[in-house]
């Protein structure tokens, strides 16, 4: 769209008292609501939005608006309050051209959208019986057992879009993610969802290399009793380490080499199910097709906390360098 709209009117006029501002909302607008933007893993040196675009950040945390890029309006406010509040100044001022252009603007991301899952999930199947197993054949039989009221901690990192793609996060209050980029939230964080909702099943998913980070939170889980199942998905590397640096080689035009020895988690093999029993957590450990069902049915049914060590491939997506190079 390419017209002017007041930003705040009605209920927003009276949530922000007297200040009132209009915007252009063009195609290069970004509306930016209740997270962060862009946090410093890899800091952008240059702009990252259009020269010309106006960058509305609205957040409860007044700390995040404006961090790391300048924003033509920053609001500190409730996301929720202040979306409902846009939507009613959006449908009391957008002409019927707006309304069909944006009518068919989601149709057309609907249909890219769904056709790019379609394609996401050909490939799985194209995989699907293959050794070492890809996340993607336990994601897809998980989803026909668990409740539809799961409640997921989702710290896959490289296997997250796995989980999603089977166990889509559509139910309010029921999936819920580590934030800040720092690893090991998985397994507490399970916990801490256990005990808010004690009579759901939750299912905390981590990696090998941010399990280790608060493993002994396993024992945690049964000095106190909290029956929560966890999931590791065991590529026997820090992966998403990997493809960051092979990100870096990129930018940087460097050859790519061998990942550095510490980046892998497979001298010595770490047996998280023995890890597991060893502080009294129930354990299997899955590495073919034929032992996924039984071990999703023996955590689902048994009483106490229960670990999948779940052993997926560690190819690393877009690498040319061999998968044991300088090992």
């Amino acid at each position: 769209m390419s017209t002017t709209h007041p930003l705040y009117s009605g209920n927003l006029g009276h949530m922000f008292g007297s200040y009132s501002r209009t915007i252009t909302t063009q195609a290069d607008a970004v509306l930016i609501c209740g997270t962060y933007v862009f946090p410093e893993v890899f800091p952008a040196l240059a702009d990252v939005f259009a020269p010309q675009a106006n960058i509305v950040h609205i957040d409860l945390d007044a700390y995040e608006i404006a961090k790391n890029f300048p924003v033509t309006l920053g609001l500190v406010s409730d996301p929720k309050l202040t979306l409902a509040g846009l939507a009613e100044v959006l449908a009391a001022t957008m002409t019927p051209q707006q309304q069909a252009g944006a009518t068919a603007r989601r149709a057309t991301l609907k249909a890219a959208n769904e056709q790019a899952m379609a394609a996401q999930r050909a490939a799985d199947d194209a995989v699907r019986d293959e050794v070492p197993l890809h996340a993607a054949r336990f994601m897809q039989e998980l989803a026909q057992h668990v409740p539809a009221d799961l409640v997921v901690f989702d710290e896959a990192l490289t296997c997250s879009p796995d989980l999603t793609r089977y166990l889509p996060p559509t139910l309010p209050g029921h999936f819920f993610q580590t934030r800040g980029g720092s690893l090991g939230v998985g397994i507490p964080g399970a916990l801490g969802l256990k005990l808010a909702y004690p009579d759901k099943t939750v299912i905390g998913f981590t990696g090998d290399g941010g399990s280790m980070y608060t493993i002994q939170a396993l024992w945690t889980a049964v000095h106190h009793h909290i029956p929560a199942k966890f999931v590791i998905c065991n590529n026997q590397s820090y992966l998403l380490l990997k493809l960051n640096i092979l990100q870096y080689w990129r930018e940087r035009g460097i050859e790519e080499h061998c990942f550095p020895r510490s980046f892998d988690l497979n001298h010595p093999v770490v047996r998280f199910d023995e890890l597991a029993r060893s502080m009294g957590v129930a354990a299997a450990r899955v590495e073919t097709p034929d032992q996924i069902g039984p071990a999703i049915t023996q955590a689902l049914q048994h009483d106490g906390p229960f670990l999948i060590d779940l052993v997926v491939t560690n190819h690393v997506p877009g690498a040319t360098i061999g998968l044991q190079c300088g090992q």
